[in-house]
């Protein structure tokens, strides 16, 4: 298919692009692979027990080896396609170099990222993710309320603790601790979200040109979501970035008649289980695509269910790997969401059969005779109305989806405890911000609306045009539009319908992060690209291509400054960009582990410190919820067989032979929380800390501040 129309003018006829532009335009792709290649190396590794290097980087080098020449992109046709990717390419590396600057201490598990970042540590130096008791469980059962875990984000299962959530981001940013130690793993998942831009830019450029196609890569670097998730260790980056190669590799796959580029595509996509409990939710709309595609492409009945099955099979088998890896490394995690992953992945495996059964049907006979009048039909007679017609659904579902707020307030119906909005989380945040007090409410109404926050509404408007131009393009032109729709669409409306999320920003986002925004803001340019096209006069018609790729790319921007009357400042900053959050904790969590190094660990209170204790410290730990005697002291103590070392922020907790005084203090930056926004200031934690060894008698003899 030829992209919609050029953004730049052809290269005169006799430049010819030499071997540089050929490495400057499969640059893109070839980074985009090389990085999904060692995620699903580490994934995979992972899952066996066996996270180290020469297991990882060799496999990874492997997969890169199989798929190198398979996956390779196009040979250049102009230098303008090189000097469109030289600017992707650098665009991605001052991106990089600026938000590793800015990169967050996320060591402190308030949030998934503590957890993540915390496994991505331990996995630098262990082969799994499982981290053992050492006597923690005896020493707990001597105390009073004293855990070997913490609740959720570590499960105690046998004689291990078992960090929560999937195990490939972990594994991933582990990489960047082999190359660069600590700061390497801080950095990596900064690293991935310019690879998610990349891979934006070469999936962009298939319909819409080489340099339009720096138009969403750009929007996408610049949305406060994607800045705010990469900086941390948020799992949405890489799963972006899976979800978005899956979806250019298929893409490829059926333009091109490949079927390597389509079992490239089913891999990847199925891959997003080992990243996310839900990632079947973005295997199906790139499976529903696939079949709609390959039943609309103008091929034969038997190439049609080598298509399906080349992506379907290998998409299914990377997320049964993802499921096992899920039961065997964190078993309590999935056990407490059972009931949810499990519905889910019965839909994937639905679809997945179906799309299976339905294309052996479509073999040489009646249905395959159907399926070439059908296409003879929609490229001739029924043409214009089949194609308004699939264009008007699209953009009546979107724009009744955007209107929900105008109409109905979301509730939750269940009293389950399971819940997640059964905590009172949310009517926290209400009374924060003097909002009215509604303990069932979920917002889920808006979330087209938390869209806009990141993209502007603006922005959101042109993606729904070029989702009605996609559509139309599809039925009347190329059936390969298909794999973009389904695999962003299809993913979209289930967390734009149901989000089950606490709604706070930028929390909530993170359903719509992997595939709904980069797929806005992809349909953005081909919305912006068509209006334009209506354009009959040439000059002029170049001149609003300028004016509207300014416009895409800035829009995001917007969103940065906010003004703030009555307030200390005229104007306030989105501060998931202008902040270096959680700055201080890893200078904090190195402090304690430096007081007495060796000794296991009774922490009271504080259990946002249990992993990084257990971790970084790498020494037994126990969590007490309860102030502690010293008989409870001298038991813990006898358990291990050592005089533990005791952290507390309250001096009132623990026994102490003299009074204490702090041995460590730190403040901590932190984003706030918001409804209805985007997080506009910061609040400092700040911390003091007691800390002692226990004596024989059980009584705490103080530490002095080093």
């Amino acid at each position: 298919m030829s992209p919609l129309p050029a953004a730049a003018p052809s290269e005169a006829p006799h430049l010819r692009p030499g071997r540089l532009a050929h490495v400057l335009v499969a640059a893109p792709e070839r980074i985009a692979l090389v990085t999904v290649a060692l995620a699903v190396a580490a994934g995979l590794a992972v899952t066996a027990g066996a996270h180290v290097w020469f297991v990882v980087l060799p496999a990874a080098a492997l997969l890169v080896a199989i798929a190198w020449r398979p996956l390779a992109p196009a040979r250049a046709a102009s230098l303008t396609e090189a000097r469109a990717a030289a600017v992707a390419v650098g665009g991605a590396l001052v991106w990089t170099v600026v938000n590793i600057a800015l990169a967050a201490e996320y060591v402190l598990v308030v949030r998934d990222p503590g957890f993540l970042t915390l496994s991505g540590l331990w996995l630098v130096d262990h082969p799994s993710t499982d981290v053992p008791t050492l006597g923690a469980v005896d020493a707990a059962a001597a105390g009073s309320q004293v855990l070997p875990d913490a609740s959720e984000a570590w499960n105690l299962k046998d004689d291990v603790i078992q960090p929560q959530g999937a195990k490939m981001l972990p594994a991933t940013i582990a990489i960047g601790g082999w190359i660069a130690g600590d700061t390497g793993v801080l950095a990596a998942n900064v690293v991935i979200g310019a690879v998610g831009i990349l891979a934006v830019y070469a999936l962009g450029r298939r319909f819409l040109g080489p340099y339009a196609a720096l138009v969403p890569a750009g929007a996408l670097a610049l949305t406060v979501a994607h800045i705010g998730l990469s900086r941390p260790a948020y799992t949405e980056p890489l799963t972006l970035l899976l979800v978005i190669a899956s979806l250019l590799w298929a893409w490829r796959g059926v333009s091109e008649r490949s079927l390597v580029l389509l079992a490239a595509g089913g891999a990847a996509s199925g891959a997003t289980m080992l990243i996310r409990i839900d990632g079947t939710a973005f295997a199906i709309g790139a499976c529903a695509g696939v079949l709609v595609a390959a039943l609309l492409v103008d091929a034969s009945g038997a190439w049609r269910q080598r298509a399906v099955a080349g992506f379907v099979l290998p998409q299914v088998l990377l997320a049964a790997v993802g499921v096992l890896s899920l039961w065997l490394w964190s078993t309590e995690y999935i056990e407490r969401l059972d009931e949810r992953s499990t519905l889910l992945n019965l839909a994937y495996a639905g679809t997945a059969a179906a799309a299976l059964l339905v294309a052996a049907l479509t073999r040489p006979g009646p249905v395959d005779r159907a399926l070439v009048r059908l296409r003879t039909s929609l490229r001739g007679p029924w043409s214009r109305g089949a194609g308004l017609t699939a264009a008007s659904a699209v953009a009546v579902l979107l724009v009744g989806l955007a209107s929900r707020p105008l109409w109905t307030t979301a509730h939750r119906s269940t009293s389950d405890p399971r819940d997640i909005f059964g905590n009172g989380v949310t009517e926290s945040f209400q009374a924060a911000q003097g909002l009215p007090i509604e303990p069932t409410r979920t917002y889920a109404e808006s979330t087209v609306t938390w869209l806009s926050y990141h993209l502007t509404w603006p922005l959101i408007a042109l993606a729904i045009v070029g989702f009605a131009v996609a559509a139309r393009r599809m039925v009347r032109a190329d059936a390969a539009w298909a794999v973009l729709l389904g695999g962003v669409l299809a993913p979209s409306l289930l967390y734009l319908v149901r989000p089950s999320i606490i709604p706070d920003q930028i929390w909530a986002i993170r359903r719509l992060e992997p595939a709904t925004i980069p797929g806005f803001v992809l349909a953005a340019g081909v919305g912006a690209w068509a209006l334009v096209g209506l354009v009959r006069r040439a000059r002029l018609r170049t001149r609003l291509r300028v004016a509207a790729a300014v416009i895409v790319v800035g829009l995001p921007v917007t969103t940065w400054l906010a003004p703030t009357p009555g307030g200390d400042y005229p104007v306030s900053s989105a501060v998931n960009v202008t902040t270096r959050e959680m700055i201080g904790a890893r200078d904090m969590l190195a402090e304690l582990c430096a007081l007495d190094p060796g000794r296991p660990i009774v922490l009271i209170g504080s259990h946002e410190l249990y992993g990084g204790l257990r971790t970084a410290c790498d020494v037994p730990v126990v969590l007490a919820l309860a102030d502690q005697s010293a008989q409870d002291l001298a038991g813990i103590a006898q358990a291990w067989s050592a005089q533990p070392l005791v952290l507390t922020r309250d001096a009132d907790r623990a026994p102490w032979t003299t009074a204490p005084e702090p041995v460590a203090e730190a403040r901590v930056a932190h984003s706030a929380y918001t409804l209805e926004g985007l997080p506009r200031s910061v609040y400092q934690r700040t911390y003091s800390w007691y800390g002692g060894v226990v004596g024989e008698d059980g009584a705490v003899v103080p530490l002095t501040a080093p």
